[in-house]
């Protein structure tokens, strides 16, 4: 290909690069704050958004599945995971194919947790594809807290071995 005919191509991709990328007024980043432009310099700076109260944050969900980890029966309650020992002795209950997995995801959900929730966790499948971690949801029962999660879709798979999965939900539910 000759360098002047991809000339209009990079033009045009240049282009939609800028205009994706949005204005300064659009930045997402915290730590960047909009600067008045240089065509209107008495443009005021904007203001940072206000904190949001704990209940408006979004939660953190995960899902871990592991094969070969369905060992007893599924939890009928959530456990606080409040800590790195919380999530220590809540993985040393899991299945030996689980705990590792479990344990690495805890612990990175746990460092986003939005003041105000707290994490947890629940065994909340047995099957042969994991749950989708997005349909993950809790309510209250009674002082506990229990996380609910749609199961797959039904499918002709055949499994030798079952995956257990454990929900992680973060939340901010009122509990005793």
């Amino acid at each position: 290909m000759h360098p002047t005919r991809l000339l209009p191509l990079a033009v045009a991709a240049t282009a939609l690069l800028v205009s994706s990328c949005g204005s300064p007024d659009e930045a997402t980043d915290p730590g960047s704050s909009p600067t008045p432009s240089a065509s209107s310099p008495g443009t005021p700076k904007s203001q940072p958004e206000p904190s949001r109260p704990p209940s408006s944050e979004k939660p953190v969900r995960g899902l871990v599945s592991a094969g070969g980890a369905a060992e007893g029966d599924l939890e009928k309650t959530a456990t606080p995971l409040p800590d790195a020992a919380a999530i220590q002795a809540y993985a040393a209950g899991l299945g030996t194919s689980l705990q590792d997995s479990f344990t690495t995801e805890a612990t990175r959900l746990l460092a986003h947790v939005p003041s105000g929730q707290r994490l947890y966790a629940q065994t909340v499948y047995d099957g042969c594809e994991a749950p989708d971690p997005a349909t993950i949801t809790a309510s209250t029962s009674g002082a506990d807290v229990v996380l609910h999660v749609t199961p797959p879709k039904s499918t002709k798979i055949q499994c030798l071995v079952a995956e257990r999965s454990v929900a992680l939900l973060s939340t901010d539910i009122p509990v005793g």
